[in-house]
């Protein structure tokens, strides 16, 4: 019997693409569009009551009070992710064509791409299988959706790869693939057999995936705002090792006034109490933290 912790460690993986309509960036508005802006100031009070200080001045006198509270600084932005995200892919577009990043950076390895992409269809293969196995209901289980959205690319790098081509910005992988190697080429034989399957349906928390990401930002927030602690052994660990090389891996590509957007996992981002996270070591280069379903709010202007 696979060891069921390890399997459950699998499940912290990624998510599924959707499209949606995506908003104008803000360098690139129209005349009326900005008059409109100009005006509305009764009619954003959100946006306007939560402004702080070190904003761009450049984007109230094109926005006026309709700046969104969570645009970023125009340099380093740490776009903080809820793996698995069905809106992930739709949401990070958004985010992108709105701030116009000039390098993106992902957590994930070149390793990692190219074993996901040989092993996809046979994947893919597996879980249908495995899921004939089991109620029809039981492909709609949280525990197993979250598995099916590990048999795609996650949408981190699909997002930042599709994105970069079409407007010719540089996508860097930061990770060493070293939990990659460890974790990857057991789900064929552990995570998506229909034993497992049926383990996790049976004994998972209920809820849809759509629930579970919310709940994640909303912890995400919690941490950012320096209201929730890190598990214990976090940061002294293997995360804390990653998180060193993404910093190491990160800082040399911050040169001139270049906007850099990195994609990551939220617990590896946000300032975590007591130090620990990227956003601390990186915190000489003054990293904005946007969790990824902020994005939403873009697309009011």
């Amino acid at each position: 019997m696979a060891n069921r912790a390890s399997i459950k460690q699998g499940l912290l993986e990624k998510g599924v693409q959707g499209r949606g309509p995506l908003p104008p960036h803000p360098h690139s508005q129209s005349p009326e569009r900005e008059k409109k802006a100009e005006t509305r100031g009764d009619e954003c009070p959100d946006y306007a009551g939560s402004l702080k200080g070190g904003w761009e001045e450049r984007l109230r006198e094109r926005l006026g009070d309709c700046v969104p509270p969570v645009f970023p600084s125009p340099k380093l932005i740490l776009l903080a992710t809820v793996h698995g995200d069905p809106a992930g892919f739709q949401r990070a577009w958004r985010f992108f064509e709105y701030f116009r990043p000039e390098v993106i950076t992902v957590e994930i390895s070149r390793f990692s791409v190219r074993y996901r992409q040989r092993a996809a269809k046979d994947w893919r293969r597996r879980l249908s299988a495995a899921l004939k196995t089991l109620p029809p209901e039981a492909a709609r289980n949280l525990a197993i959706s979250r598995v099916a959205t590990q048999t795609a690319l996650p949408f981190e790098y699909r997002a930042a790869r599709d994105w970069g081509q079409a407007h010719k910005v540089p996508v860097k992988l930061l990770d060493a693939g070293t939990v990659a190697r460890r974790h990857l080429p057991r789900y064929a034989d552990e995570l998506l057999t229909p034993d497992n399957l049926r383990f996790l349906w049976k004994n998972e928390a209920s809820g849809t995936l759509e629930e579970y990401v919310a709940e994640e930002f909303r912890r995400a927030r919690l941490a950012r705002e320096g209201k929730l602690r890190r598990l214990p052994g976090s940061s002294d660990g293997e995360d804390s090792r990653r998180e060193r090389l993404w910093a190491k891996r990160l800082a040399p590509l911050m040169t001139g006034e270049k906007r850099l957007v990195h994609l990551g996992g939220w617990e590896h981002l946000v300032p975590w109490p007591g130090g620990g996270g990227l956003s601390h070591l990186l915190g000489n280069l003054h990293p904005r933290v946007i969790l990824l379903d902020e994005a939403e709010q873009l697309s009011s202007i």
